[in-house]
Formats: structure tokens, C-alpha cells, sequence
């Protein structure tokens, strides 16, 4: 009898987070371009900041910073905060004019850390309205950051670029279906959250905050995803996230087959699930108390885990009530639960794909998918057993 509770509580666990990104893809399918972030026609100019953690970043700070001045920026405006540095990064941001400001912790070590260095310096000069996070791999043009600024201003709450990865067609199929992947969770999902009027999750880069918000959350920690949970501090805070469909920022994967490149996936993967396990339960917990609908939706948001391990969870739990109810002979009524939420969900990936991933994957390509699943297994292997804890920098390629 024991073992029915566990299997049921098993199909409830897992059929959730299948209905809401189900969901999330459905609202979706209809969208056309944003029109949601109104703006009034600014009659002040608004003071802003970008901070632009970097560590060892020579490689590639060069280029973002310029592109960001040829564009107008004022170099006055940026803020580099060259964070244990042991390369020539400090030197090529100040050979460009930007604001300098190099910290040395070994034991503090993180982007969390950092960012909160760059605030620190703020409080102590003349505190913008508006900051700007910006990472060193990133580009945005002056649009974007126009739109951003303005719109954060205006609205008084913080706001998150789309956040998107460079579409190559000579990439490996791994590649690209980690783009498409990528799209989904930083496009199409955060599209359907901001469309319910809900907290989006932050996505660490071509973020943007009211000084008053900002200055008072506490950033100075390890957390090797720092953005995921600002997003959710801001929330707690009273200041729900917002997603800025007319701002984009672009990057690139790290160099396919590196290390960079399996350091950058389980520190985003690992800390997800960290972040579910942590703090899922206190955002319900806190949703039910306040009666706050919105963190009941971003505590629903976050528990839906990397789209890899919801389907090889699905899979698996469907295999084992499959089993389970034929040869115990019970019911079939939890297997065909599971089922039908999965299929569903196949269902409406597959959808999102012709809608919007067609650019991304062809179709014989898209149903190569569950070879990507399973080699990514040893990722949540490593979950369990030899978790990363701490914040480990992820390589990158000059673009």
C-alpha cells in the first residue's frame, strides 16, 4: 500500500512541472512581437550604470566594451569590475576609458561577489537611477540598452533582457539543440510568464534595476546561480521581475567539446536543481502565507527542471508504473496520467519547434533529441554524488 502512495505522489511530482511548461508553450504559440513594456516619452534623461563583472576576461572585454562606446555609450558609464584577475583584463578596459575597479578575495570568489563590489563603489560616488548588468562575452546595442533603461525607470521594477544564444547551422546537432533548448527557456517560457503577469526568472546577463531596489538586495554571495535567485530576492522584495522582449542581448556557447563547455552546463544545471530543492518549498510556503499568487507562479516557474531531466524523469517514472501495474495488476489510472501529461508535453514541443524553432533544428534533426537527453545523464549523476557547490569560471571563445 506504501509503495501506491509513493507512485502517486511520484506522477503528481512529476506531472506538475509537465503542465506548466505545457502550458507555458501553449499561451505562447499565438505571440507576435511584444508590445507589452509601454513607455511615455522621457522628458529627463535617466542616470544610469552599467556594471560588467570580469575575471580573466582579456580575450574578449576588449570587444564588448568597444562595441558598447562605438554605439555611443559613454565609457564614464561603465563599470568593470575586474574580479581576481591575473590577465590583462584591468588594463584593456582602462586603455578604452571605462571605470576601473579590481577586487582580490580568494576566499569570496563568484559573479555574486562581484557585482556586489560594483555596488558598493556606486554607494560611495553619485548612485545611479538605473543599473545595468551586463556580462563581458555579452553584446547589446544601444537600442536595447536605451529601451531597457527607460523602461526600468519608468516602471520601477527590475527587467531582463531576452537572452539569447548565436544560431550557427555549422554547429554540432548537440549544439543546436541546446540552442533551441536555450530558446525555449530564455525566449518562449519567460514570453508565456510575462504574458500572466508573473515574476520571470532572471538570466544573468542584460538585466537592469531601479538603484532602490537593487542597493538593498543582498548580492554578496556564492551562489553559482546568482541570477536565478536575485530574481527571486527582488520578488520577496516586492519588485516581481519583468521581461523586456524589445531589449536582446546575444552571446555565444562556449567552444564545443571544451571544458568550458561541461563546466558552464553543470553549473547552470546543478545549481537549477539546487535552487528547486531550496528554495521551491519556501516560495510556496511564503505564497500560501502572503496569499501571493505571484510567487506561487515563480515558485511553479523554477520548479520545472532543464528539459533533459523532465523528460529522462518522465521516461523513467513512466517505465516503472508500466511495470509496476502489470505485474502487481493494479490500476493503470497513474501510468495513464503520466502518459497523457507527457504526451502533452511531446506534443507541444513539437509545436513550439515548427512555430518558432524551425531555424534551429530540422525535423529528422528534432527527433534526435533523446540521444541529447542521454548524454547528459552524467550530469545529474554528478548531481547527486559530486555536486559543484561553488562558482567555477566558464572559458570563453573570441567571437
Amino acid at each position: 500500500m506504501w509503495f501506491d502512495v509513493v507512485l502517486v505522489c511520484m506522477v503528481v511530482v512529476l506531472s506538475i512541472p509537465l503542465f506548466v511548461i505545457t502550458f507555458q508553450l501553449l499561451i505562447t504559440l499565438p505571440h507576435r512581437k511584444s508590445t507589452t513594456l509601454s513607455l511615455s516619452e522621457q522628458k529627463s534623461v535617466v542616470r544610469y550604470k552599467i556594471i560588467m563583472p570580469a575575471h580573466n576576461e582579456a580575450e574578449i572585454i576588449g570587444k564588448t566594451l568597444t562595441d558598447l562606446i562605438q554605439q555611443g555609450v559613454s565609457a564614464h558609464n561603465v563599470i568593470v569590475i575586474a574580479d581576481n584577475c591575473n590577465d590583462d583584463t584591468a588594463k584593456i578596459a582602462s586603455d578604452l576609458g571605462v571605470v576601473i575597479v579590481e577586487r582580490f578575495n580568494d576566499k569570496h570568489r563568484g559573479k555574486g561577489f562581484a557585482l556586489d563590489h560594483g555596488l558598493q563603489y556606486l554607494k560611495t560616488h553619485t548612485p545611479p537611477d538605473v543599473v545595468v548588468i551586463l556580462d563581458a562575452d555579452c553584446e547589446i546595442n544601444a537600442n536595447s540598452l536605451k529601451v531597457l533603461v527607460n523602461g526600468c525607470h519608468e516602471h520601477q521594477v527590475p527587467l531582463q533582457a531576452l537572452y539569447l544564444m548565436r544560431n550557427n547551422k555549422e554547429d554540432s546537432l548537440a549544439r543546436r539543440v541546446a540552442g533551441f533548448a536555450w530558446l525555449v527557456k530564455n525566449k518562449i517560457r519567460p514570453i508565456a510568464v510575462n504574458k500572466l503577469t508573473l515574476p520571470v526568472t532572471l538570466t544573468g546577463t542584460g538585466m537592469t534595476f531601479p538603484w532602490k531596489v537593487i542597493s538593498e538586495v543582498n548580492v554578496a554571495h556564492g551562489n553559482i546561480v546568482e541570477d536565478m535567485q536575485l530574481g527571486i530576492d527582488c520578488t520577496l522584495a516586492g519588485f516581481p521581475p519583468m521581461l523586456c522582449e524589445q531589449a536582446v542581448v546575444y552571446s555565444d556557447f562556449p567552444e564545443q567539446g571544451s571544458d568550458a563547455e561541461d563546466t558552464q552546463r553543470t553549473r547552470w544545471e546543478h545549481g537549477h536543481l539546487l535552487t528547486i530543492v531550496q528554495q521551491v518549498p519556501k516560495l510556496l510556503k511564503l505564497a500560501i502565507i502572503r496569499k501571493d499568487f505571484r510567487l506561487l507562479g515563480l515558485a511553479l516557474d523554477i520548479a520545472v527542471p532543464p528539459l533533459s531531466l523532465l523528460v529522462l524523469l518522465a521516461i523513467a517514472g513512466l517505465f516503472l508504473l508500466g511495470i509496476y501495474s502489470y505485474t502487481v495488476g493494479s490500476s493503470y489510472s497513474a501510468f495513464l496520467m503520466l502518459l497523457t501529461s507527457f504526451c502533452l508535453f511531446a506534443l507541444m514541443l513539437v509545436i513550439t519547434w515548427w512555430r518558432f524553432g524551425r531555424d534551429y533544428l530540422t525535423l529528422k534533426e528534432l527527433c534526435m533529441i533523446p540521444v541529447y537527453v542521454v548524454s547528459k545523464i552524467s550530469i545529474y549523476v554528478m548531481f547527486l554524488f559530486k555536486r559543484q557547490k561553488s562558482w567555477i569560471r566558464t572559458s570563453r571563445k573570441t567571437k
